[in-house]
């Protein structure tokens, strides 16, 4: 069952949070989650350890994600891509050594961040290449990454708005500037399944199936 991104929350409600057989899988263009369970999925609602700086750092701040056709050549770009890349090896090295929960979810996905980078990186490396092009291609990758961390409940409002608005910006950008297409943009959403699980009452043969 496909359920859009904030939607979740309503439907954890109607469900027994307590009944075993739930999985949850979060689809962020080509980053995909799977085997997340229910009680990581709580968690991931009132997480009262997360880092509210980790938006602004991995896309308020990171004027490649949303600035207009500035990039002219691929050195200006190229700098700017290698620090967000090492910005998230070292997120994902400090998440790596703390409790898994939450951050079964929030590692691959920054990793999905920079391998977004290390690809553009590649692209822009080679003779020719068209920079308005790779970048485009780069914004499209991370958009439903990054708009999974916007609209993570914990976020501050003030940083939730101010991102809101560039993201709304971004896409402007793209559109307009790196031959974007408005129906390459992917929503993350969740896949959510049922698996009832047999009790070992249910499970022994009946007499008559002996």
């Amino acid at each position: 069952m496909k359920i859009a991104l904030n939607e979740i929350w309503n439907f954890l409600k109607m469900v027994k949070t307590n009944e075993q057989g739930w999985s949850f899988s979060l689809c962020a263009g080509a980053c995909r989650v799977d085997n997340i369970t229910t009680e990581v999925m709580l968690s991931l609602k009132d997480d009262e350890g997360y880092d509210t700086e980790l938006l602004p750092s991995i896309f308020t701040f990171r004027e490649i994600l949303w600035q207009p056709d500035v990039f002219t050549e691929a050195s200006m770009s190229i700098p700017s891509l290698s620090i967000l890349r090492a910005f998230c090896e070292e997120a994902c090295a400090e998440m790596g050594e703390q409790e898994e929960g939450v951050n079964q979810i929030y590692i691959p996905l920054i990793q999905g961040v920079g391998k977004c980078c290390e690809k553009a990186m590649k692209e822009l490396e080679k003779k020719k290449s068209d920079v308005k092009k790779v970048l485009g291609e780069f914004r499209t990758c991370v958009f439903p990454i990054i708009k999974f961390f916007i609209y993570h409940p914990k976020n501050r409002h003030d940083y939730f708005q101010d991102a809101q608005n560039r993201l709304n910006y971004a896409v402007k950008i793209m559109l307009t500037q790196f031959y974007g297409r408005y129906t390459e943009l992917e929503d993350p959403y969740w896949m959510v399944s049922f698996s009832k699980t047999k009790s070992k009452k249910d499970a022994e043969p009946k007499a008559d199936e002996q």
